[in-house]
């Protein structure tokens, strides 16, 4: 897996939105073992945690629980699971990005869509010509 990957998600030709997946490749930080479950754990329990994988879903609404399962299982099977990989899924719901942006998406575009989800991954310098495009 590489370290940023973003797909969008269709439903019986409806787009559901944007699954964002970023390999952090650090371990968890102070307020990420604030959360569940590694919040219940104990340090060594924590420190067995290499490296960080952060899921990401952006959709125009909230989603059921059948459609956000859809994202969760679609993301399980892309991402390397290892032991010593811990995972946070996130869902973020930005009405406005999905009614602003055009059909075919710019650095700028991903950009927004990387601040929505409070990423700090930076892609500014990206071209997309060198980018891998694939499609179901």
């Amino acid at each position: 897996m590489t370290d940023l990957e973003i797909f969008m998600l269709f439903k019986e030709g409806t787009s559901m939105g944007y699954l964002i997946i970023e390999d952090t490749k650090r371990t968890l930080n102070s307020a990420e073992k604030q959360l569940l479950p590694f919040k219940t754990m104990d340090e060594d329990e924590l420190e067995e945690y290499k490296n960080l994988i952060k899921i990401y879903i952006l959709a125009d609404e909230v989603l059921s629980k059948d459609d956000k399962s859809i994202f969760e299982e679609f993301a399980m099977d892309l991402v390397d699971e290892k032991d010593y990989c811990a995972y946070i899924l996130e869902s973020y719901v930005d009405e406005q990005f999905f009614y602003a942006s055009p059909v075919d998406l710019e650095v700028d575009d991903y950009e927004k869509m990387l601040k929505i989800v409070n990423s700090s991954y930076d892609i500014s310098n990206l071209d997309l010509k060198n980018l891998s495009y694939l499609s179901q």
